[in-house]
């Protein structure tokens, strides 16, 4: 039987085991002798007792080395659980890092408006290209492009439509002034000036990339209800006010928008639902 190790976690149980085994080899070994030299008339009574102490030291043995067994496994599933707890912290700091590459980059502009206002424009980075997805705060009319590239943005109280495009640049793309057909100048800031409650543009709306769509009382100063639909095209930086069907302007007390659908986008007029390419 090889000397157990000192820096073992069972050395004393097995010097205690090896002091046993010791002891009954030498009770044995004394009684094979006494019954040798008393003609064996050594009492079987006593011999049973010894096999029953050396019976009971094994069996003593067995419990011993089972706890041995239970204390092993009892480590050994520790050091599974902790190994197991290490990898799911592991696991979840991966999965973590993964959220954060994966998650869409983020940023914005901040632009001061002609009017004094400062406003925020955020926008992703999708395959390395900005697009907009908000301009705050809350209530600032505008509008983002279909290819979330640019935002027209519609000034409160001076009505001045503005384009921004992916690297924050603005564009003033206000019709400035009308030309009526007598060639009579009206300007929009002197008409605002007198009639504060004048329509001159609102509701900017894409119509496409090229296109933006807006409403006003342009090209009358006399009819306090009636609108109209006009178009602003940017690539010509001209502005359009005949857009109906049939060449005409589109006109009414109520203008809304539907949806931009792919044969055009949706102008409610008067309840009555009107395509504009």
């Amino acid at each position: 039987m090889p000397k157990p190790s000192i820096f073992s976690s069972q050395y004393n149980e097995e010097m205690k085991k090896r002091k046993r085994i010791k002891l009954i080899v030498a009770i044995v070994l004394l009684i094979i002798v006494l019954a040798a030299a008393f003609g064996g008339s050594i009492n079987d009574s006593i011999i049973e007792k010894v096999k029953s102490g050396f019976n009971k030291s094994k069996e003593k043995d067995k419990e011993q080395e089972g706890k041995a067994d239970n204390i092993k496994q009892g480590s050994r599933n520790e050091q599974e659980y902790e190994k197991s707890q290490v990898n799911e912290v592991k696991n979840k700091e991966v999965n973590k890092e993964e959220i954060r590459n994966n998650a869409p980059k983020t940023g914005s502009y901040n632009i001061k408006l002609s009017n004094g206002e400062e406003v925020k424009l955020t926008y992703n980075i999708v395959n390395n290209e900005k697009q907009y997805t908000e301009v705050l705060p809350k209530g600032i009319n505008y509008d983002i492009s279909p290819s979330k590239k640019n935002i027209v943005i519609l000034e409160n109280k001076t009505q001045n439509m503005i384009l921004v495009d992916s690297n924050g640049n603005t564009k003033d793309i206000t019709k400035k002034e009308y030309v009526s057909s007598k060639n009579d100048v009206f300007k929009k800031d002197n008409i605002l000036k007198y009639k504060s409650n004048y329509v001159w543009c609102s509701s900017p709306k894409y119509l496409n990339e090229d296109n933006i769509v807006y409403v006003s009382q342009l090209p009358w100063f006399n009819k306090e209800n009636q609108k109209y639909l006009w178009k602003y095209n940017i690539s010509s930086n001209t502005h359009y006010h005949n857009l109906s069907q049939t060449g005409g302007e589109l006109t009414g007390v109520d203008i809304k928008y539907g949806d931009n659908t792919p044969e055009g986008l949706e102008v409610i007029v008067d309840g009555v639902k009107n395509i504009i390419k």
